[in-house]
């Protein structure tokens, strides 16, 4: 018998009945208000206030010499649709057979939709992808043996000791500054966006769609001057969403 996976499930019926009430919040950059993070290169490294707050409680957490490195911030929304048609098209072709709204539960469990009401918490600003780096430098071990999507469920039991031990201090150090888990993800995590209210059982999540800062900047050597940006806030809506649908997919959306 499969044994019944840990952390809540969601699907995007209960993603998209979340009534969203922007709080306002601004955009800070990574690389200022979190200097002792590590910033992957290409990052788009913005994440509201209190979300960049959190990341340094989640980093005071760490064993001395450790340090949370971030893989992915802030999305575009345009950004957020390039990654989810790619990687569908690569599963069309993968599995010629399959009916389109089979092709769209497979995408939607490892890439969230651009085209659904609830907008992508990487496209508010609320949700990061995170690893550690040891003393040494290097990226701690956090799916060895398995590796791909074999190891991205978060409470895998099909990890070494090593492994599970290294996503442990990953998992107690983000959840105990406040964030939430995507139990399909082990890198993922996000506070104050609709998939934060679906797993937290909040009843409003506080961040909807956001742009970036009309002056941004990708991460990379250079470190920008210490400021806030503030950036102009809109919760997502139909009109905006509707670029990003595939006119063959919409009528056909499944709910995840």
């Amino acid at each position: 018998m499969k044994s019944q996976k840990l952390g809540t499930p969601e699907p995007f019926a209960a993603l998209n009945r979340i009534p969203i009430h922007d709080n306002k919040e601004p955009l800070v950059d990574l690389r200022v208000a979190c200097p002792k993070l590590i910033i992957g290169k290409g990052v788009l490294p913005y994440v509201r206030q209190r979300v960049a707050e959190m990341l340094n409680l989640a980093s005071a957490q760490l064993p001395p010499g450790h340090r949370i490195k971030v893989h992915s911030g802030l999305r575009t929304l345009k950004a957020q649709s390039d990654l989810y048609w790619r990687h569908f098209k690569e599963l069309e072709n993968k599995h010629p057979d399959w009916p389109r709204s089979a092709l769209r539960r497979a995408n939607n469990k490892y890439f969230a939709a651009p085209d659904v009401k609830a907008p992508p918490g990487h496209c508010t600003g609320g949700a990061v992808d995170v690893t550690i780096v040891g003393p040494d430098g290097k990226t701690l071990d956090m799916t060895s043996p398995t590796k791909g999507w074999e190891a991205a469920y978060t409470y895998s039991t099909n990890l070494t000791p090593h492994a599970f031990a290294n996503r442990r201090m990953l998992i107690e150090s983000m959840f105990d500054a406040g964030f939430s888990n995507c139990r399909d993800e082990w890198w993922h995590y996000s506070y104050g966006d609709s998939a934060w209210a679906v797993r937290t059982g909040e009843k409003i999540a506080c961040y909807g769609l956001i742009e970036p800062p009309e002056n941004h900047s990708y991460a990379g050597p250079a470190r920008p001057a210490a400021r806030i940006v503030k950036r102009r806030y809109r919760t997502a809506s139909s009109s905006a969403l509707a670029a990003h649908r595939r006119p063959r997919v919409v009528r056909r959306r499944t709910s995840g």
